[in-house]
């Protein structure tokens, strides 16, 4: 087939999130089974650009602000929006696309749904990775009374309404969609593109010897780093050698605030903010740490770090409730502790430092649970097959209305 995947986020230029990793594994993994695979990504230029990424075509698509100051988000997912849409008609009149696919972050398959017809259809589908609704509902952005709540849930359930399937990395995820938008959940599957095991093992070399909590993900308040570090400059009076490592990447002025809290409580050395790193190079920091910490507010889930993590035998920290605790096992796998509560974090991160013995056990148990369920390879083929149904049935469809 020839596929289009679309994302803003598409490492490395911008490479943020779980989106970014999800279509970077498809886009390879796809390509790697025969598949023409193209990705159509945001860029930071005013122009259209083209490369390569080994055998993946990138297309890097401009934002609307160079046309014009542009200072609201739904303008901005209106405006995006346009532009994917102008990309997608182009990549598909060069040579007929089989399948496209959009996820539900941004709306980005707005313009492109509502002027889909008879003479330009591509099968689509939408992947559902966290959407804007479940985030306004839980952490409280956007505001349930603004025009980016108002303006984003609709074009977000118009997409999914227009689309020809949808599946979701979680059931988290469906079941918020299910219930705000109306959406059919029997006919979503949860499907991810779990963790490259042969990439993401535990690395035989010496963990640090200073306690290590890593993090990995975009260093952002509502992903839980200022409850993280407070936690850390407790748990620096009982680890007086702790270090926190981030890696990611953050706004500058929260990386300042973050640091500030550091030294304020005595701990200049304690984080380190290394920025983003290669996906081929992270597995050798994770196996150099002793625990994966990322107390989230809330995650629509999977949350693909803490499966690397657990990949590379790393007990893991999260929040409960959300997709991730579909996941994680408490007890087994990491510990799951309630959102935004302080003292839980740092009971459990104490919890797992001191006791080497439940740190390698807990960490052989992830291992073995990534390898057994979210192994990429199984994962990638149950997406192709997915991919295989839709565009069959979709095509047979297409066929009966034309012989009607």
């Amino acid at each position: 087939m020839r596929i289009c995947l679309v994302s803003q986020q598409y490492p490395p230029h911008t490479a943020v999130g779980g989106i970014g990793s999800q279509v970077y594994a498809k886009a390879h993994g796809l390509e790697a089974r025969g598949h023409e695979v193209c990705v159509i990504a945001a860029g930071d230029g005013t122009v259209r650009n083209e490369s390569r990424d080994r055998n993946v075509r990138v297309i890097r698509i401009p934002s609307f602000h160079h046309r014009m100051p542009i200072f609201a988000a739904p303008v901005e997912w209106i405006t995006y929006s346009t532009e994917v849409a102008a990309a997608v008609s182009w990549l598909h009149s060069e040579s007929p696309l089989d399948l496209l696919e959009f996820p539900d972050w941004g709306a980005e398959g707005y313009i492109y749904l509502l002027n889909r017809c008879e003479w330009n259809h591509v099968t689509t589908v939408i992947h559902l990775h966290g959407p804007l609704v479940m985030f306004a509902h839980t952490v409280g952005w956007p505001d349930l009374s603004s025009e980016f709540y108002r303006v984003g849930t609709m074009m977000e359930s118009s997409c999914l309404r227009l689309a020809d399937a949808v599946y979701s990395s979680s059931e988290c995820s469906a079941t918020w969609c299910e219930r705000y938008y109306g959406l059919n959940r029997e006919g979503v599957p949860v499907l991810h593109t779990g963790v490259d095991t042969g990439n993401f093992y535990p690395r035989p070399v010496p963990k640090f010897k200073r306690p290590t909590i890593i993090f990995v993900g975009r260093i952002d308040e509502h992903k839980g780093v200022v409850l993280l570090v407070e936690a850390a400059c407790q748990l620096a009076k009982r680890y007086p050698d702790l270090q926190v490592r981030m890696f990611g990447r953050g706004d500058a002025a929260l990386l300042r605030k973050l640091r500030a809290m550091a030294g304020a409580a005595g701990h200049p050395r304690l984080l380190d903010f290394p920025g983003f790193i290669d996906r081929q190079d992270l597995p050798l920091h994770l196996s150099r740490s002793h625990v994966f910490a990322a107390p989230s507010e809330y995650e629509g889930g999977p949350g693909l770090v803490y499966l690397e993590a657990m990949a590379c035998g790393l007990p893991v920290v999260a929040c409960s409730g959300g997709g991730v605790s579909e996941v994680i096992r408490e007890e087994e796998h990491g510990l799951l502790i309630p959102p935004l509560d302080a003292e839980a974090l740092v009971n459990a991160l104490d919890r797992l430092l001191r006791d080497v013995a439940l740190r390698e056990a807990m960490g052989a148990r992830a291992r073995r649970h990534v390898e057994k369920s979210a192994d990429s390879d199984v994962c990638l083929r149950r997406i192709e097959a997915f991919y295989d149904r839709v565009a069959q049935t979709n095509r047979n469809a297409r066929s009966d209305k034309v012989t009607v």
